[in-house]
């Protein structure tokens, strides 16, 4: 399935003009269409006592989002103007936190982009960010963009590979992207924690991921996509960053929580070391 209906996330930051030139870009190369989402937030009633001021509450609220809707729709249509000219675009407003709406509106998208971390700051400790929530939640793959550049379809793509689940999905989402990459590249590191008697060279659980990331290797090439194999030891969140840096990919697709989350947030872990990160976009399923 191609990327025909792009959601995208248009939070103020200085990453949401690359966002949506980015959804354009993908749009315009699968003839599809951007859909861009302003989150107005949970409005609150005002409390029965309040007299006037509920009203002139009530005023002033209702003025905010019509000035926030009005100001992301013409950003919208002038931003994906410039990229694709004559492409359409919808825009929806909720009135819900971003993550609950982007979750329940991208369901029935194709491929969604978030923003980033430093745009939604007011996510308690402890409770999934937006891009987190989305991912868990819609069904469907996040590409998280950190910067201002919009990586090229032709370009460089890397894979985390761990045979798990989670990364199955997000090559399977990918694949659109994949067929279309100049280069990929397939990324396993094995876990540097390895029996005594494998300090000599390469372990089990090396060998055993090796023969992972040929398996994916080959189904790539029954897709008609050709890929390198890299495997390394160590550990994925400190190993990967340098990864992809030395082979210059553009995203790196990677599939997320293929532990728990519970786990990952009391003992660390690669997916919420990728959300975080803003070094290179992350194409992300669950």
């Amino acid at each position: 399935m191609n990327f025909k209906t792009i959601l995208v996330d248009l939070s103020d930051g200085p990453t949401c003009k690359a966002r949506v030139e980015c959804a354009a870009q993908l749009a315009a190369s699968f003839s599809g269409t951007v859909v861009g989402l302003t989150a107005t937030g949970t409005q609150l009633e005002p409390f029965r006592g309040a007299g006037e001021d509920a009203g002139r509450y009530a005023v002033l609220a209702r003025d905010h989002v019509q000035r926030l809707a009005a100001r992301h729709h013409e950003a919208l249509r002038e931003w994906v103007g410039r990229v694709a000219p004559g492409m359409p675009t919808r825009h929806v407003v909720v009135a819900a936190e971003a993550g609950w709406a982007l979750a329940t509106h991208g369901r029935c998208a194709d491929l969604i982009l978030p923003g980033p971390p430093s745009v939604h700051t007011d996510v308690p400790v402890g409770l999934p960010g937006v891009a987190e929530y989305v991912m868990l939640q819609a069904g469907r793959p996040i590409l998280l963009l950190p910067g201002l550049a919009t990586p090229p379809l032709e370009g460089r793509v890397a894979i985390a590979w761990n045979g798990s689940r989670a990364a199955a999905r997000a090559v399977a989402d990918a694949m659109p992207w994949l067929a279309r990459a100049a280069v990929v590249s397939v990324l396993v590191v094995a876990s540097a924690g390895v029996s005594r008697a494998a300090r000599g060279g390469d372990s089990h659980e090396s060998d055993t991921s090796r023969a992972s990331g040929k398996r994916l290797a080959a189904w790539l090439a029954s897709h008609g996509v050709d890929a390198d194999l890299h495997v390394e030891q160590g550990e994925p969140d400190v190993l990967l960053p340098r990864l992809v840096a030395g082979l210059q990919a553009d995203v790196l697709v990677a599939g997320g929580y293929g532990h728990s989350r519970l786990r990952e947030l009391v003992l660390g872990g690669s997916t919420r070391s990728l959300l975080r990160q803003s070094a290179f976009p992350v194409f992300m399923s669950h």
